[in-house]
């Protein structure tokens, strides 16, 4: 399919939809209406009570909650629904007598356990719309990549083909139909404003009362705008079912899940020299790391096909859904940095080179003070002055600009050769080694089990070489919006904990 016949398939589709509309399709779901109004009875005294004592229980609420929404596939095939249940359980076993109103942990417990059996009469609406229209002619929307590997280990024996939003702009696909799996506002509003597909029915159950579309952010300044309206269709309702439920305000914020920081930022010193400023980073599989302002990080891609899928992003790009290559117990970069030493056959005259002129940026630091030495480097004529203190990371060889290096040495008094040479000698050693461990960690990627990585959020690669063992492949799930101060050799190394674990 050439891309002038995909844009014309996109108007063609806009246009369809324009005239027909947006199908939502409310359906009634008693076991999930019970669990979240009860969750909104624990929402509403989370904010009463102003404490973080009940914080664990409402994200356990919030996550069951999100995916009854997102995940209707049946029970057996959907295990994380039966853990987050038992969570549910043991967070209000914990509150017994710490709250007044205790018949709300009675409510919500006993509400939880029917959700564990009772399947989502959501999925068996989906199923049935599928069967009409026939799987050849319809795609399904999930609201994540774990919410699609769910869906389609449900759907794929059916032949249904199952994406997110982003496959969808993604892959060229010739559909008719597009079930979305969720209410609008947890997606893009491009599945509507620039449709793949011709028709979009988003099923949703009957207690999200939000069922309002989201518009384009240019739309309210563009000359002819389609504004598109939305049909709703109730399915299965009965007199046990809550359908009538206040808009209240609620945000898509207030059912996704969310993190817990358990740190403050620290705003009031600098970084000392054996210091870096560094973002903290959930990761799947219960662990997390700091993340400094270093260039990049080794990352893979499991959309990308074998053998192109392990690559470097820049730090600043790395986001939640970001796949990380990391190692356990020690940085990648460290293990690079020794292995790169000793391939070198005067690896120990270029490893006192490096300490020395390193060193002698750490003390003018420590002495005159971070910003002090940002405008010296400025007057002497370096153009990223302000890297300076990433520049004493034993990890990073050298400034990536020459010039910047050599006035840097000589603003240090610092013998400029065999300093720079050495340096360069290093980086470049350093980039044949790690890119020896990029075909080795490519190989092993490709041998891995990609959906196993997209299910789990994690997966163990196993390569041979020695110091690299251990690279684990794991998915971002969030990133602090503020900074903590942490020793340097604490950053980008994994370690155990379970503030994501009500992340998908």
């Amino acid at each position: 399919m050439s891309r002038v016949h995909e844009l014309g398939r996109r108007y063609t589709a806009s246009a369809k939809l324009a005239q027909h509309g947006v199908e939502i399709v409310a359906v009634g779901d008693p076991a999930g209406a019970r669990f979240n109004n009860a969750t909104r009875q624990l929402r509403t005294l989370v904010k009463n009570e102003s404490g973080t004592y009940l914080e664990e229980l409402a994200e356990a609420a919030k996550a069951l909650c999100w995916k009854r929404v997102t995940q209707l596939q049946p029970i057996a095939l959907n295990p994380n629904l039966n853990h987050l249940i038992s969570e549910v359980h043991k967070h209000a076993r914990y509150l017994r007598g710490a709250i007044a109103d205790q018949t709300l942990l009675d409510e919500l417990t006993s509400a939880a356990s029917q959700i564990a059996e009772s399947h989502s009469e959501v999925g068996a609406v989906l199923l049935e719309s599928i069967e009409e229209v026939g799987v050849d002619t319809c795609v399904v929307i999930a609201a994540s990549q774990p919410a699609a590997a769910g869906l389609d280990l449900w759907l794929r024996s059916k032949g249904v083909l199952v994406l997110t939003a982003g496959d969808l702009e993604r892959k060229r696909i010739d559909r008719e139909q597009a079930y979305v799996v969720g209410p609008p506002r947890f997606f893009p509003s491009s599945l509507v404003t620039a449709p793949v597909t011709e028709s979009v029915s988003f099923i949703l159950p009957a207690w999200f009362s939000d069922r309002r579309l989201l518009h384009s952010a240019i739309a309210p300044y563009a000359d002819g705008a389609i504004h598109l309206q939305s049909r709703v269709f109730m399915e299965r309702i009965t007199p046990a079912t809550a359908t009538d439920l206040p808009d209240d305000g609620l945000t898509q914020d207030d059912y996704l899940p969310g993190p817990v920081w358990n740190f403050q930022p620290e705003t009031d010193r600098e970084p000392s020299n054996d210091e870096v400023a560094a973002r903290k980073v959930l990761l799947g599989g219960n662990l997390a790391m700091w993340l400094d302002d270093g260039d990049r990080i080794r990352t893979l891609d499991p959309e990308q096909p074998a053998g192109e899928r392990v690559t470097y992003t820049d730090v600043p790009a790395v986001k939640p859904g970001t796949y990380l290559l990391l190692r356990r117990g020690e940085t990648e970069r460290s293990a690079l940095y020794h292995a790169a030493i000793g391939q070198l056959e005067n690896g120990d005259a270029i490893d006192r080179a490096q300490t020395t002129w390193k060193r002698l940026l750490a003390e003018r630091i420590q002495e005159a003070g971070y910003k002090q030495v940002v405008r010296r480097l400025r007057d002497a004529g370096v153009k990223a002055p302000d890297r300076a203190r990433a520049w004493t990371d034993p990890n990073l060889i050298r400034p990536a600009n020459d010039q910047d290096f050599e006035k840097l040495l000589q603003w240090l008094r610092a013998p400029v050769q065999p300093t720079f040479g050495y340096a360069t000698m290093l980086r470049k050693t350093l980039y044949r080694v790690s890119a020896e461990i990029g075909k080795q960690l490519e190989t092993a990627a490709s041998a891995a089990n990609v959906s196993e990585l997209i299910t789990k959020g994690y997966l163990n690669l196993d390569i041979k070489t020695q110091g690299f063992r251990g690279i684990l492949a794991t998915r971002v799930l969030a990133i602090s919006s503020f900074t903590k101060i942490i020793s340097r050799h604490d950053a980008r190394v994994p370690f155990e904990d379970r503030s994501g674990r009500w992340l998908e």
